[in-house]
């Protein structure tokens, strides 16, 4: 029979590991993983092997396997144990690296800490392979020691004696040479001593100067400070408020950053109602409603304001626009939504939309005027004079997909394919925005669509929820990492989320809405910290909305 190791000990990886990677069997991390072929149950090899002997079936589903049915795990889970960081099997004996997993038998086989034997004869000596030369070569007892003849000896003191008396005499030459350079070196360092003190001298009076003009400006900068007050007074009171306002955003006074989620639909039909969230409060107030009630829009802050962006409007989608002032968020809720008079190029909805130095981009969705879904990436103006073009096309046509912007680099993430609603993408795309080309990246583990999206950091997009390509809800949260292309499963939230939204506030990514495996219009809220590392239960919208859009202002 072969011989087979066990999973890997919880307490030598840097991090705690998720349960999805540990064997059913040892309950360790996996070690050369596989599964059963009916159900996807994973195993260490050489945990299943020996029940697999005397039983016939998968112990956790109890499906008929064996040996031979058994498969290697799939490239996914393979993926995620590799980048595992774990501890050296010789860190008990000093080497305190953390490898990831995919490269430790290499570091195995080459690390210092490696125990080795001494080769000396009679000792036997354990020690490790980084110390061996100096153990074998001069510290064993048992070591070889080269005997030196005498009269080698003999001949190599006297050469020394010689070279010695030479030295000496070198040495007298080199004194008188020294004394003399010695008193050259003295005459040059006083000459520089009293050049420097005559440049000291001459600093000396500029700084007496300069305190001098320092106080005149003093006494300036006094007197305008005292007339800019007296104008201060002499304005109304209301003039004066705005003014202190005015001051305090352009010095960046820092201002609670607050979640707003608009439109979207639920069992009352399109909603054009919007609700804001207070983090330090925990609270959601209601702002005004939108000039129209809007399902599957997109949305962007540019310019002290939010945008609203196309959307499914009474029977189609729209090609209009509205915006909001960002003052309402942080102060006066009575102000009003207002359109915007730009012309999208299609009829859109279940789009994307970025903003990029001044610039909106708007990416694929359903254009109901052509009937057909977009693989378009537009440019849309929206301030005057209200233009809009196409920059490029994706690989695929695609809607219900999602975006993340990155410096001058978007991110475009699965979502439906072309009209066949239900094949949904794994397709990750990198659009350029400088070289306004496309660049195809390594996949997700899954098709999915109507997922939400959030950047995390320089190099992560975070995904959330969905559904799959039965079209059933997904509770599943998935971080792909643009550098590497790899993906990392994050704990799963606490309700599956179809056509949910999704935001980072701070430090918490929060997710929002959607509908469950029911039909249900979801009002609830959850939050993602990575400190703690788990999902937690936020308050509740005001109403149930799906293909609802967020922003944070």
């Amino acid at each position: 029979m072969a011989s087979y190791d066990t999973g890997y000990e919880d307490e030598r990886f840097q991090h705690p590991v998720g349960h999805t990677l540990h064997c059913s069997i040892c309950m360790n991390v996996l070690k050369d993983p596989v599964m059963c072929g009916q159900n996807e149950h994973l195993f260490c090899r050489a945990c299943i092997t020996p029940h697999l002997m005397n039983f016939q079936t998968c112990p956790t589903c109890m499906e008929p396997l064996t040996v031979d049915t058994l498969t290697q795990a799939s490239r996914g889970i393979r993926n995620l144990l590799a980048e595992l960081k774990i501890r050296c099997e010789f860190f008990n004996r000093g080497c305190g690296k953390f490898i990831e997993l995919g490269d430790l038998e290499r570091h195995v086989t080459d690390c210092g800490f490696a125990p080795v034997v001494c080769s000396n004869e009679g000792c036997r000596l354990e020690v490790n392979k980084r110390d061996l030369l100096h153990h074998e070569t001069a510290v064993c007892e048992l070591r070889r020691v080269q005997c030196h003849n005498c009269n080698e000896i003999r001949q190599e003191i006297d050469t020394v004696k010689v070279s010695l008396v030479a030295m000496d005499e070198k040495l007298d030459r080199n004194e008188k040479e020294v004394a003399a350079n010695m008193k050259t070196v003295e005459e040059n360092v006083i000459a520089k001593v009293e050049l420097v003190q005559e440049q000291f001298n001459k600093q000396e009076e500029s700084n007496r100067q300069l305190k001098a003009d320092n106080e005149e400006m003093k006494k300036s900068l006094n007197e305008m400070t005292r007339l800019l007050e007296n104008m201060a007074q002499a304005l109304p009171e209301v003039q004066a408020e705005q003014m202190r306002k005015g001051i305090a955003e352009s010095d960046g006074m820092d201002r609670e950053p607050k979640l707003i989620i608009a439109g979207g639909i639920n069992e009352t039909g399109r909603l054009n109602t919007v609700e804001m969230f207070s983090v330090s409060n925990g609270t959601w107030a209601t702002l005004q409603h939108l000039r129209k009630a809007r399902q599957g829009a997109s949305s962007v802050v540019y310019d002290n304001k939010v945008f609203v962006i196309g959307g499914y409007v009474s029977t189609c989608g729209t090609k209009s626009m509205e915006m909001l002032s960002v003052n309402a968020v942080h102060g006066n809720q009575s102000i009003a939504w207002k359109n915007v008079p730009v012309v999208l190029p299609g009829k859109f909805h279940a789009h994307c939309s970025v903003i990029y130095n001044g610039r909106l981009i708007v990416i694929g969705g359903y254009d109901a005027e052509k009937h057909a879904c977009s693989d378009g990436i537009n440019e849309v103006s929206p301030v005057l004079p209200y233009t809009n073009k196409l920059l490029a096309t994706m690989p695929q046509k695609r809607w219900y997909h999602c975006v993340a912007l990155f410096g001058d680099k978007i991110v475009i993430v699965a979502g439906v394919q072309g009209m066949n609603y239900g094949t949904n993408l794994k397709s990750v795309v990198l659009y350029d925005i400088t070289k306004n080309e496309c660049q195809e990246l390594a996949p997700l583990p899954y098709g999915v669509s109507e997922m939400a999206t959030v950047k995390w950091g320089d190099d992560n997009v975070i995904l959330a929820g969905g559904v799959d390509s039965d079209s059933k809800p997904l509770n599943k949260v998935l971080m792909y990492n643009i550098k590497t292309q790899k993906s990392h499963m994050l704990p799963e939230m606490k309700y599956k989320r179809q056509g949910c939204v999704a935001a980072v506030v701070r430090d918490t990514v929060i997710v929002m809405g959607g509908k469950d495996e029911r039909g249900t219009f979801l009002k609830s809220v959850e939050g993602f910290r990575f400190d703690s590392y788990s999902w937690q239960e936020l308050p509740e919208l005001r109403e149930g909305r799906y293909c609802a859009t967020a922003v944070v202002c």
